[in-house]
């Protein structure tokens, strides 16, 4: 049953007949109904293979879940859907074999046009790692005062530790404190920055990993 909405100009939500009604980043969406197909309860081998790589894609980005809504909250808005179906479509493209395996130096956190990080190097000691990188905002006074985006993640407890408004661009610095309980764990980084208002980002840039 379908309910309408802003009455008979407005638009609706749920089912009705062959189609579904709902409200999306500002837009009323109209799309056919899905049909179910016996079939598709077992799935071929392909599409095994492919829920696989679904289901191992959707675990690593789900702890940085609040990074991404972040980072890919521009991209979203253009393709008119939510930032972790495209975090998670980008990925499964461009950083994941068939056997579902992740190229974590091909991972994209965010994605945008403002420029990105260069000349990073990490540093560690007992409390945390330290990200620092070259201030190439070129006299650009907005590129100056971008906020540095950072990831650390924990590779075999799944877990992640960032930063989405840190140091500004042109201080060539910022850190990322660590508990001591990830001590011996294997972290991958990544860095990307992000404009003032928000409404600039940048691609995210793979820094390496490092053992805490």
């Amino acid at each position: 049953m379908g309910k309408i909405e802003n009455g008979i100009n407005g638009g609706f939500t749920g089912t009705v007949g062959a189609v579904t009604g709902y409200y999306l980043n500002g837009k009323w969406v109209i799309r056919s109904k899905r049909k179910k197909s016996i079939t598709n309860k077992t799935g071929s081998a392909d599409q095994k293979a492919s829920r696989s790589r679904f289901t191992m894609m959707q675990t690593f980005l789900s702890p940085m879940v609040a990074f991404i809504r972040i980072g890919f909250n521009l991209e979203s808005k253009k393709r008119m859907m939510t930032a972790h179906n495209v975090a998670k479509s980008y990925n499964m493209l461009n950083a994941q074999n068939i056997a579902g395996e992740i190229d974590y130096a091909s991972i994209r956190l965010s994605f945008g046009n403002a420029s990105g990080a260069e000349g990073v190097q990490l540093e560690k000691d007992d409390a945390g790692v330290y990200f620092s990188w070259i201030d190439n905002s070129n006299g650009n006074n907005t590129r100056k005062y971008d906020q540095v985006m950072l990831m650390a993640y924990d590779v075999d407890n799944k877990t992640a530790v960032f930063e989405t408004g840190g140091a500004r661009r042109f201080k060539e610095r910022d850190t990322l404190a660590l508990p001591s309980f990830y001590k011996g764990r294997t972290f991958h980084t990544w860095i990307a920055f992000i404009a003032d208002d928000r409404m600039e980002i940048s691609m995210s840039s793979y820094c390496g990993s490092f053992v805490f």
